[in-house]
């Protein structure tokens, strides 16, 4: 295997880390609710509280990421946020949820600002959308396996080792981390390319406002604002909602039942990569073949208002085939962000998903306190429904054609 594509698999492994240790509270939410006593209004604090941090994070860890030496600085992200995971496991309520909740979301905003300027600085922007399926991919197998995983260890042990167990595997995938990545080869990765001019050295103020007044980074925010959402309402509210409204309790059965719409998101991640490389191949250009891909993703996704009037099979399919538009819609995002800024990825992707990260926080409250009170879920859905449609139509304003330099590996 190249030495690039053994870095991505890392990332891929740390992405999927962050997805484990993010979503346990939101596999246990049905198990929380009944032994802490919490209604589907705390669950959205619970869920919005770790989005106002992830927030307010990246726009602080993105600029991080890009003067500081990316080995380490990503290196301990991962172990800072498996530290907080296993002290979640030590929570006694709905407070101390909150407070270590809060502390997840500043500790896992770094994965996306460092991973997506590693790989800016690894591949050819040819190559990005299959690098950038590829380690996205991570958040797919973090969620399809962790309603089997999170599960089994309960079953075996306890709510609280979950947290546990999840959490050591952080500290295990950091000594790989710093014996894979000693190679002299790599060490333009962690540097400064010198492609990138003097941005280091520029104010953040300064490259912002270079960041917003670029033509692409209005219809990557609005993509950005209401693709989030859908992700966060896919990967938290969904086993409350199959709770809730199809009775299903916590176990084997809602474990494979997750596991099948999750695995959804993990395909359509590599299908973006793998349908812009072919579609590129055969001699579209690049940015219809974006185009192309993101749209037919749209068409599934647009099911999801129809989601609440179905039986529990039927509602199970549908949500497989959205949860695939849905992969695809993540992984095209973090193509178009890489496009509004060359020199400032991270700084570009802190900014952008900060902002999506937001609409997110509030859209998790929102859902918490509408379920709450109408005991449905068939307005979030319709929304949903709704967001893909708009970030299609923003989705093709961003994607004109480009030059871009990048790769280094």
């Amino acid at each position: 295997m190249a030495l690039k594509w053994r870095l991505c698999a890392l990332l891929f492994l740390a992405t999927t880390l962050n997805y484990l240790d993010r979503q346990t509270v939101s596999i246990l939410a049905p198990t929380l609710q009944k032994e802490l006593n919490l209604d589907n209004t705390a669950l959205g604090w619970l869920f919005a509280v770790f989005y106002y941090a992830y927030t307010f994070s990246q726009v602080i860890v993105g600029p991080l990421m890009d003067r500081f030496h990316l080995r380490w600085a990503f290196g301990m992200a991962v172990v800072l946020w498996s530290a907080v995971s296993i002290a979640t496991g030590l929570a006694t309520g709905f407070v101390g949820l909150v407070v270590f909740r809060l502390l997840l979301g500043i500790a896992e905003a770094a994965n996306w600002p460092g991973a997506t300027r590693i790989v800016a600085r690894t591949f050819e922007p040819a190559q990005r959308s299959l690098a950038n399926g590829f380690f996205t991919s991570g958040t797919s197998v973090g969620a399809l396996i962790a309603p089997a995983l999170i599960f089994a260890i309960t079953s075996a042990l306890d709510w609280r080792s979950a947290f546990f167990v999840l959490g050591g595997g952080g500290v295990l995938w950091f000594s790989v981390w710093v014996l894979s990545t000693a190679s002299p080869k790599l060490e333009p990765v962690w540097h400064d390319d010198p492609r990138e001019g003097d941005a280091p050295k520029e104010k953040l103020a300064r490259i912002i406002v270079q960041i917003i007044r670029s033509p692409r980074f209005l219809p990557v925010l609005v993509v950005a604002v209401l693709i989030n959402p859908c992700l966060y309402f896919s990967v938290n509210w969904l086993p409350t909602y199959f709770a809730q409204q199809h009775g299903l309790l916590p176990g084997s059965q809602l474990g494979w039942i997750l596991t099948a719409i999750y695995l959804g998101v993990g395909v359509g991640n590599f299908l973006c990569g793998a349908g812009v490389l072919t579609l590129t191949r055969r001699g579209r250009p690049l940015a219809a073949a974006r185009r192309t891909v993101f749209l037919l993703a749209t068409v599934p996704l647009s099911i999801c208002a129809a989601v609440p009037l179905m039986r529990l099979s039927p509602a199970v399919f549908a949500l497989v085939a959205v949860n695939i538009g849905l992969g695809i819609w993540v992984a095209m995002y973090l193509t178009m962000v890489q496009d509004v800024s060359a020199a400032h990825v991270s700084t570009a992707l802190g900014l952008l998903s900060g902002c999506g990260s937001l609409a997110g926080a509030v859209a998790m409250w929102a859902v918490g306190r509408v379920t709450q009170h109408t005991h449905s879920f068939a307005l979030p859905m319709a929304a949903f429904s709704v967001s893909a449609v708009i970030s299609a139509i923003a989705g093709w304003a961003a994607s004109r054609e480009t030059s871009l330099k990048g790769g280094t590996v």
